[in-house]
């Protein structure tokens, strides 16, 4: 568990000092992107949304974060698809994980939550993290990487 928390403050941290630099604006919900609006209402149904934010700046290319009222902290790019999920205290809906990767988990990790993802922007390789602080790394084909 305390790896679990050494590892989300420090993805907290670069976010921070990610969009420490950046334009921050709070938006309402309805100016997120709506590929983002739908993914919020589908995979988090009973929470509401606490706040909305948009970035601005070549590094984060207008990213918005939307904060829930469980404390999950959703980014989403430009065009609405989600960057990193991270749950804190609570889990990550496995229907937002993709299936490969779910059957993955299924079998290796078993009665585990995922409480983190995070995409590359670059590459789209995947970061999972679990309950138990394992961190996993997959490919955009959602291959391990080992």
């Amino acid at each position: 568990m305390k790896k679990l928390f050494l590892a989300l403050i420090a993805v907290m941290l670069v976010a921070g000092v990610a969009m420490a630099d950046d334009k921050i604006v709070e938006i309402p919900f309805k100016k997120v992107p709506d590929l983002a609006q739908r993914m919020v209402k589908i995979y988090f149904p009973e929470n509401s949304v606490v706040k909305a934010e948009k970035a601005k700046s070549k590094d984060m290319k207008n990213r918005t974060r939307v904060t829930l009222d469980n404390e999950a902290i959703l980014e989403f790019d430009k065009d609405g698809h989600w960057m990193i999920v991270d749950c804190h205290s609570s889990k990550v809906p496995m229907k937002m994980v993709n299936g490969m990767i779910q059957m993955y988990l299924s079998k290796n990790y078993a009665g585990h939550e995922v409480v983190y993802m995070g995409r590359e922007i670059k590459n789209g390789d995947i970061t999972i993290v679990l309950d138990d602080a394992t961190e996993l790394h997959f490919t955009n084909e959602n291959k391990i990487i080992e």
